[in-house]
């Protein structure tokens, strides 16, 4: 009698625990489907040009999706195991946060495949092992991982902006174009996304798109000296070496010792034919740089050059020829100046 009554109570006790996991279960399931639904209202606010009528349907959907959500986020809470599963998740994601920043890729990426299988609801995680999937060109598994973080939230621009960047790593440029246009949708005063969408622009050689993204981020973003440096060369591409200039010259205002924009503008002032200022943008290149020491050298020759000054020239060329990226178009300069003696 005593057996049977023990049999019965251990029974009693599994069956009241399969049915709270079940009951958990359920919960999280129409928790998942409400967030989803949430990011997908959020993200049509969000649409340009939306009427004010439509923006306020879709505010009371939102206000009483959240209400839905914030009732059975208390449900869930008080489950104990969903409570654990979804701590442990947040401890994988940070552990892989940290063997991210320490360069270790392959084992960050298994971290967050962890904390995924724990909660598949948190974007940031698919997020974030793109980055990682990044780091190792492993751009087709990457496009994957910011489409999931994008589907899970509608509303995530820096998932869009991320998925922007892998196309553009796997040369699919178009594509990479509508994903970062995407990210802006989101959030419009993103500077970084519209320097890189300029990027872009640059790469198919489409300059007045550039030009006109790069001046947005420096709207956003004024000291943003970067912005202004990729803004010269898409002007040099459209043909705009006077403005140009400018935009270099506003990049070495925000950065003075911005060795990329030093040597861009002394090439700039040498296809403008203005080869003194293009000489003494050289030589303060030469101060300040080593990375650019051969462009910098090059430029230099080319105004000594046009200015008469030969011996000048020959050793600025002779200076750039030691880099071999530089060595036949510096030789070729030395030969002409040579047979012209």
């Amino acid at each position: 009698m005593r057996s049977k009554a023990s049999s019965f109570l251990i029974f009693s006790i599994l069956f009241a625990f399969l049915a709270g996991v079940v009951f958990a279960q359920g919960i999280q399931d129409q928790y998942n489907a409400k967030v989803r639904q949430l990011n997908e209202v959020r993200a049509k606010m969000g649409t340009a040009g939306i009427s004010k009528d439509d923006y306020t349907k879709l505010k009371a959907q939102y206000d009483q999706l959240k209400s839905e959500i914030d009732v059975l986020e208390q449900k869930l809470k008080a489950d104990v195991a969903y409570t654990k599963r979804i701590n442990d998740a947040k401890l994988a994601y940070n552990e892989g946060n940290t063997l991210l920043k320490k360069g270790q890729y392959e084992n960050a990426i298994a971290q967050y495949d962890k904390s995924i299988g724990l909660d598949a609801n948190d974007a940031k995680v698919y997020y974030a092992k793109g980055v990682a999937l990044m780091r190792l060109r492993r751009y087709s598994e990457a496009i994957k991982a910011y489409e999931k973080a994008s589907q899970v939230n509608a509303s995530y621009d820096a998932a869009f902006a991320g998925l922007g960047s892998a196309y553009n790593a796997s040369h699919e440029y178009h594509k990479a174009i509508a994903a970062y246009k995407k990210a802006l949708e989101i959030n419009p005063k993103k500077y970084t996304t519209m320097y890189n969408l300029g990027l872009v622009y640059n790469k198919i050689k489409d300059y007045k798109n550039a030009v006109t993204y790069f001046r947005m981020a420096t709207q956003v973003k004024p000291d943003y000296a970067k912005a202004f440096n990729s803004m010269g060369v898409a002007l040099i591409g459209d043909g705009k070496i006077l403005q140009a200039i400018i935009a270099f010259q506003n990049a070495l205002a925000v950065k003075p010792k911005y060795d990329e924009a030093q040597y861009r503008l002394a090439a700039a002032f040498n296809k403008a034919g203005k080869y003194k200022e293009a000489l003494n943008a050289a030589k303060e290149c030469l101060k300040i740089t080593r990375r650019f020491k051969p462009h910098a050298n090059f430029e230099a020759g080319v105004a000594s050059k046009a200015l008469g000054q030969k011996q000048a020239a020959i050793k600025y060329f002779q200076a750039a020829a030691k880099d071999r990226r530089w060595r036949k178009s510096a030789e070729y300069e030395i030969d002409s100046i040579k047979k012209g003696f």
